[in-house]
């Protein structure tokens, strides 16, 4: 959640700088493959924890195609109460 930081000492005005620290926010996984012929990426699952990304990774692993490339990307999973949170 967002934590505050007090940067004016006057008890009538105050003011403060939302900030949210990364760690308490979820994180989704995505698996990514990369076509060796088009370039093109496809999205192959999302992801709430490293090891059933694995798990999946595994599997399609089991039969690769000739210079398939698969990428793995971690996001942050932020709602919208929590983006207007910083404003």
């Amino acid at each position: 959640m967002a934590n505050t930081i007090n940067i004016n000492t006057n008890k009538t005005t105050d003011k403060y700088i939302k900030t949210f620290d990364v760690a308490d926010d979820p994180l989704v996984f995505t698996l990514i493959r990369v076509s060796p012929y088009s370039l093109e990426s496809m999205i192959l699952g999302v992801f709430d924890s490293k090891e059933s990304l694995l798990c999946r990774l595994t599997r399609v692993m089991d039969r690769p195609a000739a210079d398939e490339e698969f990428k793995i990307e971690v996001h942050q999973l932020r709602n919208l109460t929590m983006e207007k949170d910083l404003d």
